[in-house]
């Protein structure tokens, strides 16, 4: 199976854990997998989401700790792909990494939007998480009426005291309800992931293992609970 994952290019930039826990565990299964970004080229993380960094919002996220300590892997994300450049064909399943730059740079966004559109036609995995999941409202006809979470506007509202209010040009829950997306969360920073179909997305960074695992089950047909 071969993935593709998308990040922002944006100065803001992805969130580690959204990256790393769906890598370590796609690969762990064989997968093989690309990045890419809508520029193209060296991407990068948010600082708040790297575990070495003082006053880390992440400290104990021993996933991204390790990732980070493997050059060959923080190389990977020096040369993805430009948007524009993927050839969809070549991918069974589609992972949008969340982070505040993906609402900066993956919505609106028309390379995106005709990306998506190969998954939504061929019946491939999409999957988005946190900020990432702002990315659906890119394919409205697609999106209409399916259910769908992503980082909700009251967890927005806590970072704006971090980064200070409209630190980004779109709210994820709000655009994703414009879309017509049935939108539901948990609490601030809980854990939830939700399947509609071949459509997979997580709330938050504290969902991505969650969902990183119940992705794995939808890509290769297993059923996420196995009774013994």
């Amino acid at each position: 199976m071969k993935i593709l994952f998308v990040t922002s290019s944006s100065d803001m930039g992805y969130w580690l854990a959204e990256l790393t826990h769906p890598y370590w565990l796609f690969s762990e299964r064989g997968c093989e997998i690309d990045f890419a970004s809508p520029a193209g080229g060296k991407v990068k993380y948010d600082p708040m989401s790297d575990p070495f960094s003082e006053n880390s919002w992440e400290a104990d996220d021993l996933v991204s700790k390790g990732f980070l300590t493997d050059k060959s892997l923080v190389g990977r994300l020096f040369s993805t792909i430009a948007l524009k450049d993927v050839d969809p064909t070549q991918y069974d399943a589609i992972h949008v990494v969340g982070g505040g730059g993906a609402a900066v740079d993956l919505f609106p966004n028309e390379d995106m939007a005709k990306l998506l559109e190969h998954f939504w036609s061929e019946g491939k995995i999409v999957g988005a998480i946190c900020h990432g999941s702002i990315a659906l409202a890119n394919n409205p006809a697609r999106v209409a009426g399916r259910r769908a979470t992503g980082f909700s506007r009251a967890e927005d509202a806590q970072v704006e005291a971090l980064y200070g209010n409209d630190f980004i040009p779109y709210w994820p829950q709000v655009e994703m309800e414009k879309a017509g997306i049935v939108y539901s969360a948990s609490t601030e920073l809980g854990i939830q992931v939700v399947v509609d179909g071949k459509l997979i997305t997580g709330q938050n960074q504290k969902a991505a293992s969650e969902y990183s695992i119940a992705f794995i089950h939808l890509l290769f047909g297993n059923d996420v609970v196995v009774a013994v």
